[in-house]
């Protein structure tokens, strides 16, 4: 087997993750500084592979209490990107597309990022967002899906650090079967009532889809995936945001009409109370 057969195979088991994937070489932007925070020791810790979404990689911490995204970089904007196509991005004008096309979509998903932590932290369970390079150097140990240790300087990176959140639909599972229908009940109203809240500030999600962007933290519902959470101020207004509610619970509400019949009243409830008291 070739040493480039090796490498791919190693690859592919670590779930194709790099840490240079993480590393690009654009320069700091003022729009994307974000006030840093306190993390006290969470970082100390090592953090290992949990998933690749369409953006970041996640990372779990090792005492199960938070979850590390990388967002990840287009090959011609990572640091050493002139190896791959030294010309490219500079004469061809597909290439030169394409780059235009992917700082754009950088832009939109950093400055959600940081409006995210700015304007919606408990809607979303973020407890830091770091979008520019910074000082002091600051090494974190990552473990990748085969095992494999990495050191990467996390202050170079693009990252979104969270509290772990349980997916919506194994945890009613395991609430219902245990017959714990209060505390289930109480998911339900908290899922109603974190869409309301995003509404009333003037957020709404470009990918809404709630068995996998959205999570519990303890008993409370927030955004998983913060990278399409965009501004609309006009869900502020009253039938807009009803309307909008009804929208992003719909698949919910079917999902306990099928699975989980002894939540459906409880759920038309809380739309009919929050129709009241708007």
């Amino acid at each position: 087997m070739s040493v480039v057969h090796l490498d791919r195979l190693y690859f592919k088991q670590g779930r194709s993750f790099s840490p240079r994937f993480h590393l690009s070489h654009l320069p700091n932007r003022p729009e994307w500084d974000v006030a840093p925070v306190d993390t006290g020791h969470i970082f100390d810790q090592e953090f290992h592979y949990l998933a690749k979404g369409a953006h970041c990689f996640a990372f779990a911490s090792e005492d199960g209490k938070y979850v590390l995204k990388l967002h990840r970089y287009p090959s011609h904007l990572r640091i050493l990107s002139w190896i791959g196509h030294p010309f490219g991005y500079l004469f061809s004008e597909k290439r030169k597309k394409i780059k235009t096309y992917n700082l754009e979509r950088l832009s939109y998903h950093l400055n959600n990022y940081k409006r995210a932590y700015e304007k919606l932290r408990d809607e979303t369970g973020l407890i830091a967002v770091h979008l520019n390079k910074t000082e002091p150097k600051q090494q974190i140990t990552l473990v990748d899906a085969s095992g494999a240790r990495y050191k990467i300087p996390l202050n170079e990176t693009t990252y979104l650090l969270q509290h772990r959140a349980e997916l919506i639909y194994p945890t009613l599972d395991k609430l219902v079967a245990r017959g714990e229908l209060a505390t289930a009940q109480e998911i339900v109203s908290h899922i109603i009532g974190l869409i309301s809240s995003c509404c009333e500030k003037g957020y709404i999600d470009q990918d809404p889809i709630l068995r996998k962007n959205y999570g519990l933290y303890g008993t409370s519902a927030i955004h998983i995936d913060v990278g399409d959470l965009v501004e609309d101020p006009t869900v502020k207004e009253r039938e807009k945001r009803i309307a909008h509610v009804q929208e992003m619970t719909a698949s919910l509400r079917l999902r306990l009409v099928r699975d989980y019949p002894e939540l459906v009243d409880h759920y038309d409830a809380e739309i009919s109370s929050l129709q009241r008291t708007l």
